[in-house]
């Protein structure tokens, strides 16, 4: 994880720390996976990007954003369910990382070529 629970709050996070910790590894996951493991080796000139950005995506996964199965929300008594297309989805994704993991070092991109 990029960030910790002390971080989350400072950052503005509500969740409680269970929620946080469950969340937090979710988003480290997305990181690793999005930075194809560079976040991992990031230079310590990024450690306050990545914790930025881990709590972004915590609150964001918290919100229903970026769902495998693209279910933005889902309500049992009448059944009603909102759903986010998958390129929707995938392009807010995007841009959340973009906004963070771009600057000093982009860890989205080889050789300057973005894989967002």
């Amino acid at each position: 994880m990029y960030s910790t629970y002390d971080l989350y709050q400072e950052n503005g996070g509500t969740l409680s720390q269970g929620a946080y910790l469950i969340l937090a590894k979710k988003a480290a996951y997305i990181l690793d996976r999005e930075t194809m493991g560079r976040s991992r080796d990031a230079p310590a000139c990024m450690a306050d990007a990545l914790c930025d950005c881990e709590c972004a995506l915590i609150d964001a996964l918290d919100a229903g954003h970026f769902s495998a199965d693209g279910v933005q929300s889902f309500t049992n008594d009448g059944y009603s369910e909102t759903r986010a297309p998958a390129a929707e989805s995938r392009a807010a994704l995007r841009s959340l990382l973009t906004r963070y993991l771009t600057v000093p070092v982009n860890l989205l991109g080889i050789a300057g070529h973005a894989f967002v």
